[in-house]
């Protein structure tokens, strides 16, 4: 078969570009794999370590590997060092060392704004610095000073950075699919999965369009909130390639020395910036997926201020909503509820046997019951945890993995500054006022609302399927074959449970008038609150004791 020169469409183009791309950087990765000693996974015969390498650990070579690789293993290496659950202790401690070996490259700031923004730099800029003052795998930083004598930063995205990361990840999940082929280990890890979410992360990180998107929703949420600095952004000199913003004058979060300089307190500045990362998580369902100390600063005025918000963790209401449950049966330690949400939130749940998994969880809290408060490190904490879940084959969504970084990482700014500090009990109050706004009028109606719409669906269903049991039944065409053994006691568990969802549904009913005449706010009234809603509320309580009484006894 003869192809004639041009009969390429634009996927096969795509497709060969990609293989090019592929080729290209795997030869440079079987080169440093081989230079580092680890020819073999690729079956590449050169595989002798010499010189200074060959003295050195497994675990040194394997970071010292990933830096040379270049920016994508590098944080793909980085995203890997707080999970202690799945590697051993020697390999994290090196993980949280990589670092991005990447030199400064040399750009025309002027030339290049007036290229990608269509505009003229001397009619927006007074100054820019020629050389950056911080430069990463991504993008470099540099200082700059608008017309109007306003201080800010201009963050360059690197070019052809985007198609190094493409090519990268492009090898990346083949050697994923290679490794869980042939591994049960890597099966057990979800390597393949933890790949798929460091991708979608990478790629937020690789658009500034998506960064400063996530800047202005994130300073909505924090809008009218004195604790928190929220810094300027200039939506009319960025792109996606270039991000403008405000510059912060401050110092990183864990300088104890500069905060007691500043006049600040350390152990205010701690607690500060853990309830602000709660209120993210647990309020917002929005939050800072890299809180580590570069990305937390502390301002004169004891504002924190975050910055770089390429990677953000977000949920759904109804994510957040589970999130809330889990944290109260955690907290409460509640073994079984805590089992039936996590099946849930799990994207797998391969559990062979749920009474094991019951009682590992038991033997866990028996762990968090026996330890001080001082002696409790929340790294700890969810490393055990993480390590219950893998080992019963549970994977939990990518934005729990961030949330667990992130918690981490705040709990151990907030030991630099104080180190009795402890996030368990931080969150009680979080807790409370869950708890406090689940039984609240508004919610309650809200809840009991939605009780009531499912059992009108119901309802409106019940009828069409009841007419086509008459319908079968009067053309002869019904059939009923029936085997019951115990017929007087199911008539006697069936008379029960049909009497206790009467009262249950009495009980929602009563709940939701009561919530209503509180809203309504009609006289006469005790104690401020409608006297009819009281009623209400009482009857409730009654019917709900009934419920209980009925469910534990044996008769």
């Amino acid at each position: 078969m003869v192809l004639g020169v041009g009969l390429y469409n634009k996927g096969d183009k795509t497709m060969m570009e990609n293989q090019k791309k592929k080729l290209k950087r795997t030869v440079s990765l079987v080169r440093i794999l081989a230079k580092y000693g680890f020819g073999e996974l690729l079956n590449y015969t050169n595989n002798q370590v010499e010189g200074e390498i060959s003295s050195l650990s497994i675990y040194e070579r394997i970071r010292m590997a990933l830096e040379e690789l270049g920016p994508t293993y590098v944080k793909f290496g980085q995203a890997f060092s707080s999970r202690e659950d799945l590697l051993p202790m020697e390999m994290i401690l090196e993980l949280r060392k990589l670092q991005d070996n990447v030199e400064v490259k040399i750009m025309d700031i002027p030339a290049l704004l007036k290229s990608d923004l269509d505009i003229d730099p001397e009619e927006f800029f007074a100054q820019i610095d020629p050389e950056p003052f911080a430069s990463a795998s991504i993008a470099q930083v540099y200082r700059a000073t608008l017309k109007n004598g306003q201080k800010v930063i201009l963050k360059i995205k690197r070019p052809g950075i985007r198609e190094v990361v493409a090519s990268d990840m492009l090898i990346m999940k083949d050697i994923a699919k290679l490794l869980v082929s042939y591994s049960e280990v890597f099966r057990r890890i979800n390597l393949v999965e933890v790949l798929e979410a460091f991708e979608k992360s990478i790629v937020q990180e690789l658009s500034f369009l998506n960064e400063l998107a996530n800047i202005n929703r994130f300073s909505r949420n924090f809008k009218g909130n004195t604790s928190i600095y929220l810094p300027g952004v200039y939506p009319e000199l960025s792109n996606d390639n270039i991000l403008c913003m405000e510059f912060l004058d401050g110092v990183k979060i864990s300088d104890k020395d500069a905060l007691l300089a500043m006049g600040l307190d350390p152990a205010a500045i701690a607690g500060k910036g853990l309830d602000l990362y709660l209120v993210q998580v647990l309020e917002h369902g929005f939050f800072h997926a890299d809180p580590h100390p570069g990305n937390l600063m502390v301002l004169k005025t004891g504002q924190i201020a975050f910055i770089d918000f390429g990677s953000m963790g977000s949920l759904t209401p109804i994510e957040k909503e589970m999130l809330e449950d889990f944290v109260s049966y955690f907290m409460a330690q509640d073994a079984k509820r805590l089992i039936a949400m996590l099946k849930k939130m799990a994207i797998r749940f391969n559990v062979t046997d749920e009474d094991l998994l019951e009682r590992d969880i038991h033997g866990f809290f028996d762990l968090l019951d026996g330890a001080s408060l001082e002696e409790m490190d929340i790294k700890e904490v969810l490393g055990k945890f993480s390590g219950i879940l893998n080992n019963n084959e549970i994977l939990m969504p990518d934005h729990l993995y961030l949330l667990v970084r992130g918690i981490v990482l705040i709990e151990g700014i907030g030991r630099a500054l104080v180190p009795d500090l402890n996030i368990i009990e931080s969150l009680r109050p979080y807790i409370l006022k869950i708890a406090f706004r689940k039984l609240s009028p508004e919610e309650l109606k809200k809840s009991g609302l939605k009780l009531l719409r499912t059992l009108t669906e119901a309802m409106k269903t019940m009828p069409d399927e009841l007419q086509s049991v008459v319908s079968k039944l009067n053309a002869g065409e019904l059939k009923i074959r029936q085997e019951i053994q115990g017929l007087p006691t199911l008539k006697k568990t069936m008379n029960r449970g049909m009497n206790r969802m009467v009262m249950a549904i009495m009980m929602c009913g009563m709940l939701i008038s009561s919530a209503i005449l509180i809203l309504a706010d009609k006289p006469p009234k005790f104690s401020g609150i409608p006297v009819l809603a009281l009623l209400g509320f009482l009857i409730s309580i009654v019917l709900g004791l009934g419920i209980l009484i009925s469910s534990r006894s044996k008769n």
